[in-house]
């Protein structure tokens, strides 16, 4: 039978990509470390991590255990900091996914100060505006805005947040400002990959909208930017241009006309994930964040 020990040995060889240097993470032997991966492997009649001399990767059944393995031992450590037989630090590596205007308006600005306030918790983030498989991509955690589709994720609502129109002024100046939605036909528009079918409502009817893209970037900042330097009009959450548009540098235009604009911003997790503490710290960090948003 494995033991405690055989498991955090898995989890660092996974962590630090190789068996040297989980052993000096370790503070042993990189043959004691072998030793206690090859007896895991051998209680569960199964094999790990693939390994040759040059590299190591998990095989399907090392993800699967890997993934319950760490979610089980932080589970137990928390269990043991709470009756006072382990220490308060936080540790392990926690994995994020967020769209990039998030990671960079509000968590990068913060970031420093929250490592500083748990510096033995290594954070991995996947930054994208694709949506991210939470489960499959094994991400501890999403940040998602608008409304959401998955039920197989637990949620919790860090921010109110709407979508608008908008444009830069020099934009506005020489294609002219759109007083009706007919009107949107005529102008050149910034887009994420799949905005390209719009729904509008006007006195309750329901418009859809079919968008002629000049310009289709797959990055929410960079779309941003393109807005500001006068490219086309763009659909953006209020949140990720509050800056731009307290300082002029985007002008709202028919506001309310977008359906389905609320789009607020989400925590979520996996329904079978255990509650640790590295998540709760992170939702509390998220959260505040967002607090005068």
């Amino acid at each position: 039978m494995y033991s405690l020990c055989d498991l955090e040995t898995f989890i660092a060889i996974v962590e630090n990509q190789g068996v040297v240097v989980a052993a000096k993470a370790q503070g042993l032997s990189p043959a004691t470390v072998s030793h206690r991966l090859n007896k895991l492997e051998k209680a569960l009649n199964t094999v790990l991590i693939f390994r040759d001399s040059r590299r190591m990767r998990l095989s399907p059944a090392g993800e699967v255990f890997y993934q319950r393995a760490v979610a089980i031992l932080e589970a137990l450590y928390d269990a043991e900091h709470q009756i006072g037989a382990r220490g308060s630090a936080i540790s392990g590596v926690l994995r994020v996914t967020m769209p990039p205007w998030v990671f960079s308006k509000f968590v990068l600005p913060a970031l420093a100060a929250f490592e500083s306030n748990y510096p033995d918790l290594k954070l991995d983030f996947m930054i994208t505006d694709q949506f991210v498989n939470v489960v499959d991509d094994a991400q501890d955690v999403a940040i998602r805005v608008g409304q959401l589709a998955d039920s197989n994720l637990l949620s919790r609502k860090i921010a109110r947040n709407s979508r608008i129109l908008c444009a830069s002024p020099a934009y506005l100046a020489k294609h002219g400002t759109p007083k009706s939605i007919t009107d949107l036909t005529n102008h050149h528009w910034v887009c994420l990959p799949w905005q390209r079918q719009l729904k509008f409502k006007e006195n309750d009817s329901v418009i859809n909208h079919n968008v002629v893209t000049h310009i289709t970037i797959s990055n929410s900042d960079n779309m941003t930017q393109a807005a500001v330097a006068g490219l086309g009009i763009a659909i953006k959450s209020r949140l990720a241009i509050q800056d731009e548009l307290a300082a002029g540098r985007l002008v709202e235009i028919l506001p309310n006309t977008l359906m389905d604009d609320d789009a607020p911003v989400w925590f979520l997790k996996p329904q079978n994930s255990l509650v640790t503490r590295k998540t709760e710290v992170f939702y509390e960090f998220m959260k505040s964040l967002f607090y005068n948003a």
